[in-house]
């Protein structure tokens, strides 16, 4: 399994306002999503390393979505939540960083690695990782909470799995 690593603190200012700028056009796109789906008001959620609004998709709506973050909205169907727990979340979390290095190419580069990772799995799959995460490594590895700490056969724990949740501002353990 990858490693859960420690988010480092976003700083504000001149640098917060430019990296809001620069994820504006996902994080659009994300509350449009939550808009159309019928998700009521965004949530605030995170902590010092990142924060995102979170949607909760109405019951039976996008079945099988999960959970996605475009930008610095999160859309997730609250039973998948409940499942997977403030793991879940951080890991979302961490995509809302991602999208704070990328930006708007965000979207090609995941869609390019996801299409990727899918066709390599036909001929290589990995056991309890879906096709699109598999081989894709902005869902693996280029992140603090990989989604491999989602599959494990138990949650991250310990002094490191404290802090981490703690600086995406969830419960810690």
């Amino acid at each position: 399994m990858e490693s859960i690593c420690i988010p480092r603190r976003r700083r504000a200012g001149v640098i917060g306002a430019l990296r809001a700028a620069w994820t504006t056009p996902t994080t659009l796109l994300g509350r449009a999503l939550a808009r159309a789906a019928g998700c009521g008001p965004g949530e605030r959620v995170g902590g010092s390393a990142v924060s995102a609004y979170l949607y909760r998709l109405p019951p039976g709506r996008l079945r099988g979505l999960g959970a996605v973050a475009l930008g610095h909205a999160i859309v997730v169907e609250p039973g998948f939540m409940l499942r997977q727990g403030p793991w879940l979340l951080a890991h979302e979390l961490s995509h809302a960083r991602q999208h704070d290095y990328l930006g708007p190419a965000y979207l090609l580069v995941h869609f390019t690695f996801q299409l990727l990772s899918g066709l390599v799995s036909l001929l290589r799959p990995i056991a309890g990782y879906p096709p699109q995460h598999a081989y894709n490594p902005l869902e693996r590895a280029l992140l603090c909470v990989p989604f491999d700490a989602l599959i494990a056969p138990e949650l991250p724990s310990g002094q490191t799995a404290r802090q981490v949740l703690e600086a995406f501002g969830l419960a810690p353990l």
